[in-house]
């Protein structure tokens, strides 16, 4: 029996059949609604980060034309920049000091859209799903510092690099050095990447040469088989390369740093040097490889005029948009503008790679992040790094190599934070992504299929709750892996706001404003929160500088370290006790001293990601429940008499605080 005729489909340039485009670009729509949704609503609600608070400030100091210039210690300052226009244009709030990284956090949703190509169809639906209900994705979207948008540049400066590679055109070069501009002018972050791609580039060169010089005298069966023999070695072998130069590397710090990063860098250069010799000598003419190709694109006038634009934007970034060419004049930024710029980055980075500098010390911190918060997308990055291996091809070494050296030069790096998980976390979702890709098209058959959308359908159900709780339920609770010691608590926001309210009643009642003391220690988010109290200050409580009480301040902020160091007459104050900032640290190395406490730690692991509850120590380890840093609030009485008189008292120490089980019920907080 003949089967009836019909209409072959429609397709686009990929092959892929409009009538399925058209339900593909729906959904993709959707996700994108939804990341916009997820992305901004409640923005300004969390308490701010003690960084937060310095990102807004000094964002609006540059817009009163009060900015001193570049100092690597706060990073670039681009995102000042870009958060002052937002300030300019929208108002000054904590959602718009945020409004950056929502706005970023939205945008790099988008970035798996240009490869959909090389993503697939179904791995490129999953690939955005995932970025938008990735838990850390969502968190640091919604955190005012610069991370999501140094991600979003870096997103971009890939996508060029591939492109250059890929499908050169004569402007690539110049765009790649202006993104490279970009991205120095926002975080010292850029000097690793330069260093991950720099060496992926020589890797790719050797790799290149090495397949010119195997191509003689094969089938093409054998030279594709060959082909794909090389691209894994080299791409094993560079990876592992790596890990073993930076454990030689380890904390040395500066010029030690410096030397033995450059002597890596020399070595393979060399090698690409003999695998170009090697290529000549076999074909007898100049190795056409991919790099070669690239770089013959573009004309000598484009070659020439490359370098234009973005010294245009350093200069103009660095000098303040080409009003100040004078630096801060501060130990991490001693110099000028443009040296700052070119140099004082670097200097301090390195500074900061050695044993005590800031951040955790545990190797694994990132991996730990990965495996409590996104083990849905390790999960199906295992497929991607599988297909990577099993036909590696540049688009698919391009992403291994972005996800898997991010995972080790951040781990190596000493400042490990926990904003700085969404580096390695977004090419490691596009990996995730090949891998939904692979696995859909190994699942032939409409039940098979059905089966990994239902899999992949109740995954992506958890991580969701998962992410909602993280972000909006409990995202400044310390339980939360992402609160970093700097995180304020809902009294530091409690208090803000009643100090703006008694002031009210206090000018109404005496015709003045209220005084008011912060101790420098806690100082931060104060700053921000109190930018337009009219006579907000702080004191520096230290023991050569104990400040002048004489002036009876109405209310005094201190560490509970400072408490008994200051001159007041206690019969006219109420003190308050409060947490100012709050955290977590679990043991990142596993918790256990011996083997019979293994099971134990994975339970308490597994129950937290459950239901986030913390734990107490194992008896043995040094874990601790989660903390606070408290301090005091003195307000005087009669200050108090007058808000409840005009019914604006309401006492932040009434503020709701986290409770838990597991040992720690009870035994964290001041109450």
């Amino acid at each position: 029996m003949k089967r009836p005729f019909t209409f072959p489909q429609k397709v686009n340039e990929y092959g892929f059949p409009l009538a399925k485009l058209i339900t593909f670009k729906r959904i993709v729509l959707v996700f994108l609604l939804l990341g916009i949704v997820s992305r901004l609503v409640l923005l300004g609600d969390r308490p701010f980060h003690h960084d937060e608070s310095l990102d807004a400030w000094f964002s609006l100091r540059f817009l009163e034309g009060n900015f001193g210039g570049y100092d690597p210690v706060y990073h670039g300052p681009l995102r000042f920049y870009v958060t002052a226009a937002l300030f300019w244009l929208f108002g000054e709030s904590d959602l718009t000091a945020r409004l950056l990284a929502a706005i970023s956090g939205v945008l790099i949703i988008y970035v798996p859209w240009f490869w959909r190509k090389q993503i697939g169809s179904v791995g490129t639906v999953a690939t955005i799903g995932l970025i938008v209900l990735s838990p850390s994705m969502l968190y640091f979207s919604r955190f005012g510092r610069e991370d999501m948008f140094f991600l979003l540049v870096t997103s971009i400066f890939v996508i060029l690099l591939f492109a250059f590679l890929e499908y050169p055109k004569g402007w690539h070069p110049s765009a790649l050095l202006s993104f490279f501009v970009v991205g120095l002018a926002i975080k010292e972050s850029v000097l690793l990447s330069i260093f991950l791609f720099g060496v992926f580039l020589l890797l790719l060169l050797i790799q290149e040469n090495l397949i010119i010089s195997s191509k003689r005298n094969q089938s093409h069966q054998g030279v594709e088989e060959q082909e794909f023999k090389i691209r894994r070695w080299t791409l094993f072998s560079g990876l592992t390369s790596m890990i073993a130069v930076l454990f030689w590397v380890g904390d040395s710090g500066g010029n030690g740093t410096l030397w033995k990063l450059a002597l890596y860098g020399g070595l393979l250069l060399a090698l690409a040097t003999g695998s170009a010799v090697l290529a000549v000598s076999k074909n007898e003419v100049f190795p056409s490889n991919r790099i070669f190709r690239a770089l013959r694109t573009p004309t000598r006038v484009q070659w020439l005029l490359t370098p234009l634009v973005p010294a245009f934007l350093f200069i103009g970034f660095f000098s303040q948009f080409f009003t100040s060419f004078s630096g801060p004049n501060v130990t991490s930024a001693p110099h000028g503008a443009l040296r700052n710029g070119l140099t004082a980055g670097f200097t301090y980075w390195a500074s900061q790679q050695k044993e005590g500098s800031r951040g955790d010390s545990r190797w694994q911190y990132y991996l730990t992040l990965l495996s409590a918060y996104e083990w849905f997308v390790l999960f199906f990055a295992l497929f991607g790094i599988w297909q990577v291996f099993r036909q590696p091809n540049l688009f698919g070494q391009i992403t291994l190599w972005w996800a898997g050296g991010n995972i080790i030069l951040y781990s190596w790096a000493s400042e490990r934070m926990p904003w700085l998980i969404i580096h390695p976390l977004f090419p490691t979702i596009i990996l995730s992504g090949l891998g939904v890709q692979f696995l859909w098209r190994r699942a032939r058959g409409r039940k098979y299929r059905d089966a990994l959308i239902m899999a992949f359908s109740i995954c992506a159900i958890f991580s969701t709750t998962q992410s909602f709780v993280t972000n909006y339920s409990q995202g400044g609770d310390p339980q939360e892996l992402f609160v970093q010691a700097g995180q304020a608590t809902p009294e530091v926001k409690a208090w803000s706001g009643q100090l703006y309210r008694s002031d009210l009643a206090h000018f109404a009642e005496s015709g003045d404003h209220l005084i008011v003391l912060i101790d420098s220690d806690v100082y931060w988010p104060y700053g921000w929160y109190l930018r337009d109290f009219p006579t907000s200050t702080y004191a520096i409580i230290e023991e050569q500088n104990i400040p002048d009480m004489a002036r009876a301040p109405d209310v005094v902020i201190v560490p509970y370290w400072d408490t008994e160091r200051i001159n007041l007459s206690m019969e006219e104050y109420e003190i308050f006790p409060y947490n100012h900032r709050w955290w977590w640290v679990p043991e990142f190395d596993g918790g256990a001293s011996n083997f019979n406490q293994f099971p134990q730690v994975l339970s308490r692991w597994g129950n937290w990601l459950w239901n986030r509850e913390p734990w107490a120590d194992l008896g043995t380890r040094s874990s601790k429940c989660p903390a606070s840093l408290t301090g005091n609030v003195f307000v005087k009485r009669t200050v108090i008499e007058e808000s409840r008189e005009y019914g604006l008292w309401a006492n932040p120490q009434e503020t709701e605080l986290p409770t838990y089980d597991n040992g720690c019920n009870g035994s964290s907080f001041l109450r």
